[in-house]
């Protein structure tokens, strides 16, 4: 995707529009990396609430103990759909992950093992971070700041925006719990769901939700249906317990027979654990990760006494400790506790149509957005490479209604909605045609195309030999222009698939004026 500017809409001679990225998780960073790999050239910045990038996918290390890190969240990346995200390809090539090939398991609530693949997680290919999970966001970041302008792309860490302002003259105004300005962008997109859900207001004691506060009055109404569909959209508390086992301990876990294992749905209810993670570390000593499906304890303290008794009774047979009286585990150095504070979402998460507001510039990417992935990295690795996708043409779409002359190479392109997403339709004229199929017959120009950019497709398809009308076909798309204010649009899949297709009217002047 990288290339001129005018391949990726970026205006020559306008400035390039600025992007306010809330959560520096694996869905902004990826955003980021695949925005900047497409030729987005105005300033991305990253701001997260956590110390570092990666989110859920973070690692945890101290300063006073170089050789303790525990991957606290996501122990590893699935991809159960094809093909996989475009980014897979440059981080393994950049050493950044590594498939993962540890042992696993799935235990039954009789406490017998079974197949990795019972597990969803365990499913498909799996990857991990080389040098920690949080390695996945750093690649990301570094494929980032490979492209474009050099101090463009910024990370603002420990620091959680708390009110968001729609601007007067467009764009957004971010600002923290004092209402003290910390930033302005002209496009807002948000990876998590706490500034737009209703749970921002019991876990702070918010009075009301930021950005359905912020969007009171811009008249958006494709924002107000996204947000409402966040808004009914339940979220799951989790608790993670970790373990810290000294070496002369850790032995016995390290010669388990699994490295990470899943719990079925009878074995989770019997124990109260969804899955359990054993990571060894530098020093001889290895961290145990015990993921809980408890119910939260309102008391830290309680909860690391009824996780690490669940984990002890679980892993009896193997541990070679007789416990079910709420005993603690032998060898424990370090006990500590990680609440994930609702942020995983349930389905059917927020409608991949709804992910683009263009009146208002508000977006969202992350795994809460409906579809292959949707819950796990995978999902937000996909959202955020389709949502790089509809802001790249969106810029593009502005270009030319501002009749940029980053546009002139592109003059035809046409913007369509099809089936809720933004489609861009680019004729080209060839020079020359296949041999033997002159297309002059027909009155059509020699090699005569038509590029297609819609959702995560990029399609170029050459134009029939027919006259009247122009349509074009590879045989499985097929894209005709009868009538160029409802073009057909089909694809061929053992049976014929029709997308509804309307022309976009000429772009307006922004909600609320801008």
């Amino acid at each position: 995707m990288a290339g001129s500017s005018a391949e990726s809409g970026q205006p020559q001679g306008r400035p390039a529009p600025s992007l306010a990225v809330i959560g520096a998780g694996v869905a902004g960073c990826a955003l980021a990396a695949g925005l900047r790999r497409g030729g987005w050239g105005g300033s991305i910045v990253l701001w997260e609430a956590g110390r570092g990038p990666g989110g859920r996918a973070a690692t945890r290390r101290s300063r006073h103990d170089p050789g303790w890190q525990i991957d606290h969240g996501a122990p590893l990346v699935n991809l159960l759909e094809g093909p996989e995200p475009e980014l897979v390809a440059p981080l393994l090539a950049g050493g950044w992950i590594e498939p993962w090939r540890e042992p696993a398991a799935v235990l039954d609530s009789a406490g017998n093992l079974g197949p990795a693949d019972g597990d969803p997680l365990l499913r498909g290919r799996l990857y991990r971070g080389r040098q920690g999970m949080d390695d996945l966001a750093r690649g990301l970041l570094a494929l980032a700041e490979a492209q474009g302008p050099a101090g463009s792309l910024d990370g603002r860490y420990g620091t959680l925006v708390r009110h968001l302002e729609a601007r007067p003259g467009g764009g957004w105004r971010l600002a923290d719990a004092t209402g003290a300005v910390l930033g302005e962008a002209d496009w807002l997109v948000l990876t998590g769901t706490l500034l737009a859900h209703p749970r921002a207001l019991e876990r702070f004691d918010w009075p009301q939700v930021p950005l359905l506060q912020a969007s009171q009055g811009l008249g958006d109404a494709e924002l107000e249906a996204a947000l409402a569909a966040l808004a009914s959209m339940e979220m799951d508390v989790r608790t993670n317990l970790m373990l810290t086992i000294e070496p002369a301990a850790a032995a016995r876990w390290l010669a388990l027979p699994f490295r990470l294992l899943g719990l079925d749905g009878p074995a989770q209810r019997r124990w109260g654990l969804r899955r359990l993670s054993i990571q060894p570390l530098a020093d001889g000593r290895c961290a145990v990760v015990a993921h809980g499906v408890l119910e939260e304890e309102p008391d830290d303290a309680a909860a690391i006494t009824a996780l690490e008794a669940a984990v002890a009774a679980a892993l009896a047979p193997w541990l070679g400790e007789r416990h079910g009286g709420g005993e603690a585990l032998a060898g424990v150095e370090r006990r500590q506790l990680m609440r994930w504070g609702a942020a995983f979402p349930t389905a059917p998460g927020l409608p991949a149509a709804a992910t683009v507001c263009p009146r208002s510039r508000v977006a969202f990417c992350g795994d809460f957005i409906a579809g292959p992935g949707f819950g796990r990295i995978e999902g937000a690795l996909r959202s955020a490479q389709s949502l790089t996708g509809r802001l790249l043409a969106l810029v593009l779409l502005l270009c030319l209604a501002l009749g940029s002359p980053a546009t002139a190479a592109a003059a035809t392109a046409v913007p369509y909605r099809c089936d809720g997403d933004l489609l861009l339709a680019t004729s080209d004229n060839g020079a020359v045609d296949a041999p033997g199929i002159p297309n002059t017959a027909a009155g059509t120009v020699p090699g005569a195309t038509v590029l297609l950019e819609w959702r995560d497709l990029r399609l170029q398809l050459p134009r029939t030999n027919n006259a009247g009308p122009p349509s074009y076909t590879d045989g499985i798309w097929w894209w005709s222009l009868e009538d160029p204010a409802q073009p057909r649009f089909l694809h061929r899949r053992g049976a014929i698939e029709s997308f509804s297709c309307q022309a976009v009217p000429a772009a307006g002047p922004p909600a609320g004026g801008r």
